[in-house]
């Protein structure tokens, strides 16, 4: 099913910068900043050309032209998005528990780390100002600079590091919320408490290199999550004690008689998330996956919102649309005798983002599924109805295509 959209209303506004949506110096909880369109730059008013303008004017065609330089308004923006949607993820705060050399060391990493982004920032602008359609640039950084966040959560050392995983994922407790308003660093320096102290220092020395690796080629899991809720809605169901016993927060959520307490995975809170694919038994490799960071994420945004549709007549994913994310997502769906669909779930996906080149954009990929699987719901499956009762697995392409690029 192909679905397309026109080139997105004020599209060209954005793309030349971005406007700060918080003054504060780092968004509160619940209020966090969202890139949104700026105006434009103000227009240059025209001045005589000088003696070496003129004669560049003038230069054969086949010179090589000169490297891109930032425009003027580029390092302002660079900055508000660094301090609005980077650093919040590895900011060090009063309120997290943390113990006073894992506190240390978190700092010390914040701040290596975000000189490194600020960076990366600059040199991806650069290189992107150097492809075609340059006034998409920005966006394109931000689209790599999203998906960074993805293999950050993906990636891993070796089998060591997963060793250590796995040996954390066995602690009770290993997902307790360190602070109120804990960044994601600090959540994931958190996790490391019930390791020994030997254990535990070279755990968080290890996460450092980790952020070392940023912005350089390496290779992560392709694992895919566990469908941890479904375990938990099975449990649910049949009323049976659970084999491994569930954490409070899951016991909450799940074995309560108010459905609007469950934590849909897609959207859960970092502990919630992180407790429930604990408990499922997810190895080291589907852990991370289910807690790397997402671009919805990246911009302080609800998931299921960010893959809501554009506008009323728009069906494309609103940050999709923002991105420029685009592909086929291919769903298998559980079809019973009426047509309808009683289970949906993406079993492959082939998405594409400009700016993002020799890597998979993990970061951009939840949006398209998550409206695929609102669209999957919603058309017409009777052509592939069951007969005589039960349910027909049924596969169906869904595409996804931009034209603003």
């Amino acid at each position: 099913m192909r679905i397309k959209t026109a080139a997105a209303v004020g599209m060209a506004a954005w793309l030349c910068c971005l406007a700060p949506v918080q003054a504060a110096d780092k968004p509160a909880a619940g209020a966090r900043a969202v890139l949104k369109p700026a105006a434009k730059p103000a227009a240059r008013p025209a001045t005589k050309p000088v003696a070496n303008e003129v004669a560049a004017a003038a230069a054969p065609a086949s010179a090589v032209p000169p490297p891109p330089t930032l425009p003027d308004w580029a390092p302002a923006e660079m900055n508000r998005v660094l301090k609005n949607n980077v650093a919040p993820r590895f900011t060090v705060l009063a309120s997290d528990d943390l113990d006073a050399r894992t506190r240390a060391a978190a700092e010390a990493m914040q701040a290596e780390h975000l000189p490194r982004v600020r960076a990366l920032m600059e040199r991806w602008f650069l290189e992107e100002l150097a492809q075609p359609l340059p006034k998409h640039a920005f966006a394109r950084m931000l689209a790599r600079l999203a998906n960074e966040f993805a293999l950050w959560g993906r990636d891993s050392l070796g089998p060591e590091q997963d060793a250590v995983l796995e040996q954390m994922l066995q602690q009770p407790g290993m997902c307790r919320p360190v602070g109120p308003n804990a960044s994601e660093l600090v959540m994931r320096l958190a996790r490391l408490r019930g390791l020994p102290a030997e254990m535990r220092e070279a755990a968080v020395q290890a996460e450092a290199l980790l952020l070392a690796r940023w912005g350089q080629p390496r290779q992560v899991s392709d694992a895919e999550p566990l469908a941890a809720e479904e375990a938990l809605l099975q449990l649910r169901a049949t009323g049976q004690a659970p084999a491994t016993p569930l954490p409070p927060v899951l016991a909450f959520f799940y074995l309560g008689d108010q459905d609007n307490f469950r934590r849909d995975p897609f959207i859960a809170d970092p502990p919630s998330r992180c407790a429930m694919h604990q408990w499922a038994g997810a190895s080291p490799a589907q852990f991370r996956a289910a807690m790397a960071l997402q671009a919805a994420d990246f911009v302080w945004q609800e998931r299921r919102k960010a893959a809501a549709n554009a506008s009323d007549d728009n069906a494309y994913p609103s940050l999709s649309t923002f991105f420029g994310a685009s592909g086929v997502i291919t769903v298998l769906a559980d079809v019973n005798a009426e047509g309808r669909v009683v289970r949906a779930k993406v079993i492959k996906r082939d998405v594409e983002v400009p700016g993002i080149r020799g890597v998979r954009p993990f970061a951009h990929e939840g949006t398209l599924e998550l409206a695929t699987l609102a669209k999957a719901r919603a058309v017409d499956w009777s052509a592939a109805a069951a007969k005589h009762g039960g349910l027909k697995a049924v596969e169906r392409e869904f595409q996804w295509s931009m034209s603003w690029r």
